[in-house]
């Protein structure tokens, strides 16, 4: 498949608005929030469709769709566990209450309830699908019935050695069923014979550090692969061989409890030790979903929901044999090039590769590392340079998530053992990350690191590093602001960008801002930098204002958004105003969109689009047209209420030109990708962009590793 790779000056996008059309017909007076706002909840399922299509695709290798099916399946979870669970906590408030962007609380939990049911429903035939096409490649998904006796003795040997010491069955009555741990698998067991006088039903935790597959010995040139929830059924009968029963049958649940943590006000009590008990309380937070095999007998089923509570009956959802299915995303490639994505190799940058200094050619020129098309390692490196170079006096760094044995960590610890003074902001409610955030922590404070957990009542989500140097008789300072967090392990998937720089203009005011982190009383002044919560929303209104103006006085205005999700009302309400004037608007949203682009008379001057392919796009970017002098800017910042009004998100301008002609090229092939786009109309129906007859193959992820692949290159 061929791949267009463009050279783009800065000013690629000097040709919008050429057919712009302007309208004063309606605002936002006389829209219903349907009409204005499409709902955010089933923005996201639209999006989590966007993944589904990715394993429906007959051109995607088998084991890629596999484990796009992996990542539906992960995404759906945490829906569940966090916007689902807030739709309920808001419904007992009464009938009438609405989300924030005006719906109906009930009416969006019955249209997520039948959009889901929907979407799984293609899951399961995309699923068969995959596992058929497997098949005809010689690797067989089996179950434990189909296993010949030399494969049964194989994996019951396996379950004996490996899998058995780890189980703890739980037999259950009437008396109460034990609460069940969030996203968990289990085993509800039926037992037949004398034990069922006892006892008729069991529960069996499948352990979640166990390996989900067991890849059976090849036989005739084919691959068997069991779930461990199979491996587990072969040994049932071993397991429960002290009871005598005469039959044992499994059946696979799971539940999921609403996540939300929250946060005692004593302040007798440390934010670690409050975070702590925060955590133990989301385990015993309120089922949201109670999924079940859709096999189970009556008796047992009945029996679960009633002893579990769980009252809401559209959050009883009937399933397949397996319901665990993200472990997907680590289904075995078997050693199968052709089954799986050809690796794009991560790229030196071509002013880092070989380099004895990074600090010397930061200090040369501004340098943007696109990830994962650029090695993260590079990011490390500049790290541990920072760690033993004498010049080096302090570094300071915020943290949302990290990896785990993360080589950043690693190096801010040689750092300090260095004599260097690190300070660490970090961030210790980062959703599902709480619990290593805290382990981060104590091992950053016992290295003697200097730990600050951010401002009061605003979560830190900024991407910011900041390394002093001393250089003859001045103090240079370096900075990274990123779109990303500091995390090896998602950088290899997630698209990111960030800037390196010496610039007096931007690492002045990034050291402003770790002086914020430490005495929040001292707010400061940021002329360049654009920090949330105190000007991100005014600061965009008035450069969206600035493209009306041009618009209304005949003149080219246009501006580009790109980020993960767009749902603040203001904003969106900002961006129809300048589509009624003219401005001609590019949207590239990720996941959820409550904009309703492309309407008559309110947004047909904007054009959505989302891309969804091999890696997660995650790069916040703003560009405009700004009177023939086109800007353009780098956040942390999604466009969605929480990180414009209540969190700490920074935004950096791009000055260098060298720069804005890179970020200029990619809007532009992810703006030209007929591959992998969707166009997010009116209805949001995910239809993808058509390659007009004998147009190249632009397909944005490729063609964006050739893009840097031929910049390093160049001398």
């Amino acid at each position: 498949m061929g791949v267009t790779v463009p050279v783009v000056p800065a000013g690629i996008f000097a040709g919008m608005s050429a057919t712009r059309k302007t309208s004063k017909a309606r605002g936002k007076q006389g829209l219903s929030a349907e009409e204005e706002f499409f709902n955010r909840e089933i923005s996201w399922l639209a999006f989590n469709e966007r993944v589904l299509q990715e394993a429906e695709d007959e051109d995607m290798p088998l084991i890629e769709r596999m484990r796009f099916l992996g990542i539906f399946s992960n995404n759906l979870d945490e829906f569940f566990r966090v916007r689902v669970a807030a739709l309920q906590r808001i419904a007992l408030i009464g009938k009438r209450t609405t989300t924030t962007l005006g719906h109906g609380v009930g009416a969006t939990l019955t249209a997520v309830n039948d959009r889901v049911i929907e979407l799984q429903s293609r899951f399961n035939a995309a699923f068969d699908e995959v596992e058929s096409q497997l098949a005809n490649e010689g690797i067989d998904l089996m179950s434990e019935e189909q296993l010949d006796e030399e494969q049964w003795e194989f994996v019951r040997s396996w379950f004996d050695r490996k899998v058995r010491p780890h189980l703890v069955p739980i037999l259950i009555s009437d008396v109460g069923v034990p609460e069940l741990k969030d996203g968990a698998i289990y085993h509800a067991i039926a037992l037949e014979g004398e034990v069922a006088k006892r006892a008729r039903f069991a529960l069996l935790e499948l352990p979640d550090h166990l390996d989900r597959f067991l890849v059976l010995p090849e036989n005739d040139g084919r691959h068997g692969i069991l779930f461990l929830d199979d491996v587990v059924r072969v040994g049932l009968p071993r397991l429960f061989a002290t009871f005598e029963p005469t039959a044992v049958s499994a059946y696979a649940i799971k539940v999921t409890r609403d996540a939300e943590i929250d946060m005692d006000d004593d302040l007798s009590k440390s934010l670690l030790e409050k975070m702590r008990k925060g955590i133990a309380r989301r385990k015993k937070g309120d089922y949201v979903r109670f999924l079940y095999d859709r096999t189970m007998p009556e008796e047992l089923l009945k029996f679960l929901i009633r002893k579990l509570g769980v009252v809401d009956e559209a959050s009883i959802i009937p399933g397949g044999r397996y319901h665990n299915r993200k472990d997907l995303m680590d289904f075995p490639d078997l050693g199968r090039p052709g089954l799986v994505h050809r690796k794009l190799r991560p790229l030196p940058h071509r002013h880092l590769q070989g380099r004895t200094s990074y600090f010397e050619e930061i200090a040369r020129r501004d340098i943007l590392l696109h990830y994962p098309y650029h090695a993260f390692s590079q990011l490390v490196d500049l790290l541990r340079e920072a760690a033993i170079d004498p010049k080096v006096k302090a570094i300071r760094i915020n943290l949302y998530r990290v990896a785990k044995n993360s080589h950043i960590i690693n190096a801010l610890t040689s750092a300090a053992l260095n004599g260097k003074e690190v300070q660490v902001v970090i961030e210790l409610q980062a959703r599902f990350d709480e619990r290593n955030n805290i382990k981060v922590t104590q091992a950053l404070q016992e290295a003697g690191i200097q730990v600050i957990f951010g401002v009061a009542g605003l979560k830190t989500h900024s991407k910011l590093l900041l390394i002093t140097r001393e250089e003859g008789r001045i103090q240079r300072n370096y900075a990274h602001v990123g779109t990303g967090n500091f995390n090896e392990a998602t950088a290899g998937v997630f698209s990111d960008l960030a800037l390196l720089t010496a610039d007096r203009r931007i690492t002045g005011e990034v050291e402003r801002l770790f002086a914020f982190f430490e005495h929040n009383y001292q707010r400061g002044v940021f002329r360049h930098l654009i920090v949330s919560p105190y000007s991100t929303r005014r600061r965009f209104s008035q450069m969206i204002d600035r493209e009306i103006k041009e618009a209304e006085a005949g003149r080219k205005a246009w501006m580009v958004l790109k980020c993960n999700n767009l749902t603040d009302a203001g904003m969106i309400r900002k961006l129809y105003e300048a589509s009624r004037a003219g401005v001609d608007i590019k949207l590239i949203i990720r996941g959820a969109c409550a904009l309703r682009a492309g309407v008559k008379g309110l947004s047909e001057n904007i054009e959505a689009y989302s891309i969804v392919g091999r890696f997660l796009e995650h790069a916040r970017v703003i560009a405009f047209g700004a009177g023939g002098k086109p800007e353009f800017y780098l956040s942390s910042a999604d466009w969605m209420t929480r990180n414009l009004d209540r969190r700490i998100e920074v935004s950096t301008p791009i000055y260098d030109e060298r720069l804005q002609g890179e970020i200029s090229a990619m809007l532009e092939l992810q703006l030209k990708d007929n591959v992998k786009r969707r166009k997010l109309d009116k209805k949001q129906r995910n239809r993808f962009v058509k390659r007009p007859e004998g147009a190249p193959v632009v397909e944005s992820h490729r063609g964006l590793h050739a893009y840097y692949a031929d910049q390093v290159r160049k001398p």
